[in-house]
């Protein structure tokens, strides 16, 4: 399935569909879309992921499994409006002298996946909801592949923005935006706290501890100066 912004586009529509009906979502290609150059209030995901090439001089074909695909997005609430801005890296040939950067080739799957990821990402940055990780997201890789990244004929290895990710995170195939299976959605509800409430509950049970121990010792020191008194008596 080759590059196709039509594809995208409506797989994209369909999917902020089943979670936001009533807001309004466009995504859009830009070639001029720069790693962590963002405009005031948008935000940014990247996805590094699997696609196949072939070379329009020589018809060469080659697979590769770090194709960076960038997104930026922006939500306006007053409007109920989002945008999303979207940017995928070519690659060149490394048999042809003087190869043109060519677009990768998705598959439908793979397609998916990483909108789903996007999606993900929107409901998580843009609308603040809250998810809470039940089990370990898996890796998935979708092509076997022998040697090393081919970063001389990488689009953005050249410019810069290509980092060897340590672990391409994704989320199974079977996950959708209205039913999360690996994922609790608590509204309104911090799902890890933070460290300034750590140390805060810490500190509230320090004084407690503090306090209860005080008052026991003014008991018992109550209790010594009625013994003498009544013995002196």
């Amino acid at each position: 399935m080759a590059w196709d912004t039509r594809v995208w586009k409506q797989m994209f529509q369909e999917l902020m569909r089943e979670v936001k009906p009533w807001h309004r979502w466009a995504l859009t290609p830009d070639r001029g879309l720069r790693p962590d150059v963002l405009k005031p209030g948008w935000m940014q995901y990247q996805q590094w992921t699997s696609a196949r090439f072939q070379c329009s001089s020589c018809s060469r074909n080659w697979n590769s499994s770090q194709v960076l695909v960038l997104f930026h997005m922006h939500w306006s609430e007053e409007k109920s409006r989002g945008q999303v801005k979207m940017r995928v890296f070519t690659q060149g040939c490394k048999k042809c002298p003087q190869p043109l950067f060519e677009a990768p080739e998705f598959t439908q799957e793979n397609t998916s996946r990483v909108l789903k990821n996007l999606v993900f990402q929107i409901l998580k940055k843009c609308y603040r909801e809250r998810f809470q990780l039940t089990e370990e997201v898996p890796v998935i890789k979708d092509i076997s592949l022998e040697g090393s990244h081919d970063s001389d004929h990488c689009e953005a290895c050249l410019q810069g923005f290509c980092a060897q990710p340590l672990q391409v995170m994704n989320l199974p195939q079977s996950w959708t935006p209205r039913v999360y299976s690996i994922y609790n959605v608590e509204e309104g509800v911090e799902p890890w706290p933070s460290r300034e409430n750590d140390c805060s509950n810490v500190c509230q049970n320090h004084t407690c501890r503090n306090l209860s121990i005080s008052c026991l010792s003014c008991v018992i020191l109550i209790v010594i100066v009625i013994i003498v008194v009544k013995t002196t008596i």
